[in-house]
């Protein structure tokens, strides 16, 4: 099977520039299984990333309903599940995060028990040529997660704390210096407090994640369609929509959308006749949110505020130096500038929004910033741009060297041994989640938008979902106030830690 470009992988331009080529897209569509188009549908999800196999695991887990995923890129080359690093933290500030946080690793460290395929069943076999590849191991790093807080941000830090703690997130805070002694590399004379999640907390690899979950949809039934839904069609008769829940909201009149037209690779056009829909598309959310005609009245239109954010991330190693000729003293102090981050180096987040993630036993670092100013937005994803996420070099050179630097002076001269860039479905409001009911057309779910959570929420989100479908509100963690509607109400999320 071909795998994605993410960072398992030394970035190889030859690969990545060969995976956009049409003639080896059919090759690969040919070893990745694939579905027929079915007629009907009782569910469709348009776009088959982490949360989109999550809608749909759940969905079949729980009922019998016939569910498809439809999605248009079976190469993940440009996928924001599988570019992203995987990490994952129980460290919000709304208790909603944390919960999803919570179950997304209570779910992992049970993954055997939702996601096992037997490794010579037919099913698996059509993602893999070895029983090898379906063994269940996402290669979950526990080294937990820090969060550094300089003076302006203590008091946050502790009181987030706080309500992490009464939720059940196994978090501690660290003085200054307890942050030195604990890891002496870190350069810690601008941190105030240090927030470090001891259990339930790390990175994994979310390809992994997302081949297990797409192998057991495939068990249970679940439809996969590779296309691309450029248009809805409209049902011939009006409804009528009423809301027991919100009795002061009037109802809503209109046709809802019954059919999705999707484009499939040989260029031509089909339909998939459907009960409900869900908005997965990651990145592209808000084009298919403009296909339903997202309208109040008239012109008036209510966009859905999620747009494609390109990261930089960069694979670094720190430059060999020759070995002291003296010996250095047992009983002088170490100098940071000599140690480099160990096997316990958890994942680090700094006070400036720089992140550092240890590659494995290569002696190698991801470093990247999730800082808005150095986003950059990809307007259209049919644009010739969308085909390249070309790395941006220098800007580890003038930008983030001289933060890493700063933050683990062993790491100062580091230098770039790959690179690639990550796609996110940035939430311009308060980037936070956005999930529930389409206002207009109930039929349609949304969720989008977690703005860099969306890997290590995925789990969580799949089954909020499914549950809104099943029972028309949710049974485990409420997410009532990451609605539509907290837009349309100026009520925008207020997470300190939305990072």
């Amino acid at each position: 099977e071909q795998k994605p470009l993410n960072h398992k992988n030394k970035l190889d331009p030859k690969k990545f520039w060969r995976s956009f080529d049409p003639v080896y897209q059919s090759v690969i569509r040919e070893s990745v299984r694939e579905d027929q188009v079915p007629n009907q549908s009782d569910v469709v999800v348009i776009g088959g990333g982490l949360i989109g196999w999550s809608v749909a695991f759940w969905l079949r887990w729980n009922t019998k309903f016939g569910v498809t995923v439809v999605e248009r890129d079976p190469t993940y080359a440009r996928s924001a599940s599988v570019l992203g690093l995987g990490s994952i933290r129980q460290q919000f500030s709304e208790p909603e995060n944390i919960q999803m946080s919570l179950f997304s690793s209570e779910f992992l460290r049970n993954i055997k028990d939702y996601l096992s395929v037997l490794g010579n069943s037919a099913s698996a076999n059509c993602y893999s040529s070895s029983t090898d590849d379906v063994q269940l191991d996402i290669e979950f790093n526990p080294q937990g997660c820090l969060l550094l807080s300089d003076e302006s941000q203590a008091e946050t830090m502790q009181r987030n704390y706080q309500l992490q703690t009464e939720l059940g997130a196994k978090v501690e805070l660290l003085t200054k210096q307890a942050l030195a002694s604990r890891w002496p590399w870190l350069n810690v004379e601008d941190v105030e407090l240090g927030c470090y999640g001891f259990e339930n907390e790390g990175w994994f690899d979310p390809w992994l994640l997302l081949k297990a979950l797409r192998a057991k949809c495939h068990t249970l039934g679940v439809n996969y369609v590779v296309g691309e839904v450029v248009d809805f069609e409209l049902s011939e008769q009006f409804t009528e929509v009423k809301f027991p829940d919100m009795p002061k909201r009037p109802p809503v009149y209109g046709r809802l959308p019954r059919k999705a037209v999707i484009a499939l690779p040989d260029r031509s056009t089909t339909s998939i006749t459907f009960n409900l829909v869900v908005n997965a598309a990651g990145p592209w959310a808000a084009d298919v949110a403009r296909l339903a005609e997202m309208r109040t009245s008239g012109e008036v239109t209510v966009p859905l505020p999620v747009e494609p954010r390109l990261r930089h991330v960069y694979v670094v190693r720190p430059r060999r130096h020759p070995p002291p000729r003296q010996s250095p003293d047992p009983n002088s102090e170490l100098d940071p500038q000599n140690l480099q981050p160990g096997l316990d180096a958890p994942f680090l987040i700094d006070p400036k929004r720089l992140f550092m993630e240890r590659r494995g036993l290569s002696g190698e670092f991801i470093v990247y910033s999730d800082n808005p100013q150095w986003d950059f937005v990809q307007q259209s994803s049919t644009s010739e741009s969308a085909q390249k996420l070309d790395v941006d070099y220098t800007f580890f050179k003038h930008e983030l060297s001289k933060q890493l630097g700063h933050r683990i002076p062993s790491l100062a001269s580091a230098e770039i041994t790959s690179a690639w860039t990550a796609i996110c479905d940035y939430n311009t409001v308060d980037q936070n989640l956005i999930i529930g009911h389409h206002p207009f057309y109930v039929n349609m779910f949304f969720c989008n938008g977690s703005s860099g959570h969306g890997a290590q929420h995925a789990i969580a989100i799949g089954r909020a979902v499914s549950e809104l479908i099943i029972y028309g509100h949710y049974k485990s963690i409420d997410l009532t106030r990451f609605s539509f509607e907290r837009l349309c109400l100026n009520e925008p999320i207020e997470e300190t830690n939305a990072f």
